[in-house]
């Protein structure tokens, strides 16, 4: 085994976004992140879980745990 395979072959890193939930009045209700790293995903679970609101997600951070895939 050549090394560019070898190096192909290991598992990727990647980092976790997470987004503040904010409700009406501006407050920070939680944080949220999503399984494929995407907000659209993110935004269905928000509001599946708070029927009825209106609630936006903005960027906070990369989660400071790193995911192996």
């Amino acid at each position: 085994m050549n090394v560019n395979t070898f190096i192909g072959s290991l598992p990727r890193i990647v980092q976790k976004k997470v987004w503040k939930v904010i409700d009406e009045n501006g407050n920070v209700i939680q944080g949220v992140g999503a399984t494929d790293n995407l907000k659209s995903t993110a935004q269905k679970y928000i509001n599946d879980k708070y029927v009825g609101r209106n609630l936006t997600l903005v960027f906070s951070h990369y989660n400071g745990f790193i995911t192996i895939r």
